[in-house]
């Protein structure tokens, strides 16, 4: 029996019976003479197994309880069947129904003598915020306080990520963490893994980005020291978008010091709108060349890429090209291999002991693994996507000394089927040697697909002594009948031509080197490239004027001329009104300096158009326009991230909306 003490009028509305058995256990049951609801004393109407992947996980039943009326029970009623010659103890706990921070609990019931040990965790109630990269978690509970394990985590448990305590006494818990990106659904777990003592929580998925707008101002990056006047050339780099911020990652060289003297760390800078950069002057620093003649990156770390696990993982997982300096059989020989940090807030990274990649992964014989020779030491550069053909595994993209062609390069690819760390040997791309580009040396491949479908293949080439070299791209031929961006049949791909020429003779693009893209939301899309003209990257919004066909645009839109009256002092904006997430009907602020022809339309996930709100010539000032949650022919849409595009000639803005049921 369990009843309400003198002191309350009511039982909560749940509760959690614990229990502690030997081997031969118990078993709750709904079998009673009285038929339940029939009662004044709450009666198990049934009992449910375990209904979510928490409930499994912490081993949890439900009873369904009902008495006469139908209102708040003074007292309920278990059956609890025993076996004859087992021992155990039973209590009680819930949430006070007067402070849910508070654990009331009963007085204990053994039987045959009981059984000594202590109860499992049980969490009654957890919550969390998430501001920016601080997640902060709090439960409340019993047996919290010796607890070894506190953890985040998905409900199947293929990711985890323990929590800082920051306090806990017996029946509550805060622990934090720093997080960059969005969660999805997650539990928390608290217990021991040892024993399989393991209190789950389920825990709400991230709905709010603080990065929800996107100007369409875009330039380039550039790293400065008024003090030093240093003069620093960012190289290969990545993209990352996290929940608050964009970020590039870039290989540092100081064109002050001598090639072996630089390029020592990975630098990082932040952005809110890819425009301007923290820090203002010089750079954080994510990884650097490791002391020790035995480390494999203890010389040069280069060409970061950037990738997180699609079983939504926070980690961050950077593949970079570790550069040993060592001596091997009386030879001075600089090796490179492919290995992996880790993060988690994309601020502190934890580099692995070993690489994870090298020539000697690589199968047939494509590839130099001789590292007395030049090619045998040229294995870099990696690029990591999901792979298109097959849900959870990856393809990495790379460049090495060919075998066959020395001291020529090449492109070559691999898979790993969801470890990061495992890869497997695929083949070369030979639509990237010196035979099809004219290029002997290659570097900095990517691959990315084109509104219809068309994927492209971008690298960089150049031949030995050179002092030039070109971004190149090679289109596939024929998307209809086949669709890869790692095909090896080079009749498939197109004539490598310089990004140069592909895209109209643009001047600047004579200066790009290891391009990057990056695809935010629909309709935002950018390439970006080391400039050693300007000693920057250069970061241009692509313009798609068909499925195949984009020009880049880099620079902020021109000033508006001023109209009678004097200046205007409004921006062209385009801001979410009210609450986030939200609900229907959606406010939006439009504002503009100037009579423009302006379109507000929604767009979802895919990029395809849900509704236009607005299509007209907008007078100078501001207006808000409300979107009813509908789409173009009136109909309901489900809930789910939506993006709300403003296109005007004085630029583009992008509102990123989470709407509720």
């Amino acid at each position: 029996m369990v009843q309400a003490d003198s002191a309350s009028a009511s039982l909560p509305r749940t509760w959690r019976v614990q229990w502690l058995a030997d081997s031969l256990g118990i078993q709750f049951t709904s079998l009673t003479s009285t038929p339940p609801c029939s009662s004044d004393t709450a009666l198990a109407d049934s009992i449910a197994p375990p209904r979510t992947s928490a409930d499994s996980a912490s081993s949890q039943y439900t009873a369904y309880l009902c008495a006469s009326g139908g209102g708040p029970t003074a007292a309920a009623h278990y059956l609890v069947d025993l076996h004859g010659a087992g021992h155990g103890k039973l209590r009680v706990v819930a949430l006070d129904p007067n402070d849910s921070t508070q654990v009331i609990e009963s007085n204990e019931v053994s039987y045959n003598g009981g059984i000594d040990g202590d109860y499992a965790p049980a969490i009654l109630s957890a919550s969390r915020s998430h501001v920016g990269s601080a997640l902060r978690i709090a439960a409340v509970g019993v047996g919290l306080d010796h607890a070894p394990l506190v953890q985040i985590a998905s409900p199947d448990t293929s990711w985890c990520l323990p929590l800082s305590i920051s306090d806990r006494t017996a029946t509550s818990l805060t622990a934090t963490a720093q997080v960059a990106a969005d969660l999805s659904a997650f539990v928390l777990r608290v217990g021991s893994a040892s024993s399989g003592n393991v209190a789950v929580a389920p825990l709400d998925a991230d709905t709010v980005t603080a990065l929800a707008v996107q100007p369409a101002c875009v330039d380039e990056m550039k790293e400065i020291n008024p003090v030093t006047h240093e003069q620093i050339q960012p190289k290969d780099f990545a993209f990352v978008a996290s929940r608050d911020s964009f970020h590039v990652f870039y290989i540092r060289h100081d064109m002050n010091l001598s090639t072996d003297a630089t390029e020592k760390i990975i630098g990082h800078k932040r952005s809110a709108d890819l425009y301007s950069w923290f820090p203002t002057e010089n750079t954080m620093t994510a990884i650097s060349a490791r002391t020790g003649t035995s480390l494999w990156d203890n010389f040069h770390v280069w060409a970061p890429t950037i990738i997180r696990k699609s079983n939504g993982d926070p980690t961050y997982y950077m593949l970079y090209t570790g550069v040993q300096d060592t001596t091997i059989g009386g030879h001075h020989l600089d090796i490179q291999r492919i290995g992996v940090a880790t993060s988690t807030d994309l601020n502190v990274w934890t580099q692995d002991t070993t690489w994870c990649y090298s020539p000697d992964h690589v199968s047939g014989n494509w590839a130099e693994r001789d590292s007395n020779t030049y090619s045998g030491q040229q294995f870099r550069d990696p690029f990591v996507m999901p792979a298109p053909d097959s849900a959870g595994t990856y393809l990495m993209f790379f460049v090495a000394g060919s075998h066959d062609r020395k001291p020529r390069m090449v492109a070559g690819v691999a898979r790993s089927h969801g470890d990061l760390r495992v890869w497997q040997d695929l083949y070369p791309l030979w639509e990237t040697d010196s035979l099809h580009s004219g290029a002997g040396v290659v570097e900095s491949p990517h691959a990315f697909p084109d509104p219809g479908g068309r994927w492209s293949l971008y690298y960089t080439g150049y031949n030995f002594g050179s002092p030039n070299d070109s971004a190149f791209v090679s289109f596939e031929q024929d998307v209809n009948t086949h669709s890869s961006p790692i095909d090896a049949d080079t009749t498939q791909w197109s004539v490598p031509d310089t990004l140069y020429k592909a895209l109209g003779g643009d001047q600047t693009l004579q200066f790009w080197h290891a391009s990057e893209y990056l695809n935010w939301a629909p309709g935002y899309e950018y390439l970006g490239a080391y400039d050693d003209d300007q000693h920057s990257i250069d970061i241009g919004q692509m313009s798609w004027h068909d499925s195949h066909t984009y020009v880049l645009t880099d620079s902020c839109p021109p000033a508006v001329a001023l109209g009678v009256g004097g200046a205007s002092r409004l921006p062209f904006a385009l801001k979410l009104l009210g609450q986030r997430p939200s609900r229907a009907p959606v406010a939006f602020a439009v504002e503009t300096p100037a009579k423009t022809a302006m379109r507000l339309a929604i767009y979802d996930v895919l990029g395809r158009r849900v509704r236009t709100l607005l299509d007209e010539q907008m007078a100078p000032g501001e207006r808000q326009v409300q979107w009813d949650g509908r789409g173009a022919h009136r109909e309901p849409i489900g809930p789910g991230v939506y993006f709300a595009r403003l296109t005007s000639t004085l630029g583009q803005r992008v509102a990123r909306v989470v709407l509720l049921r």
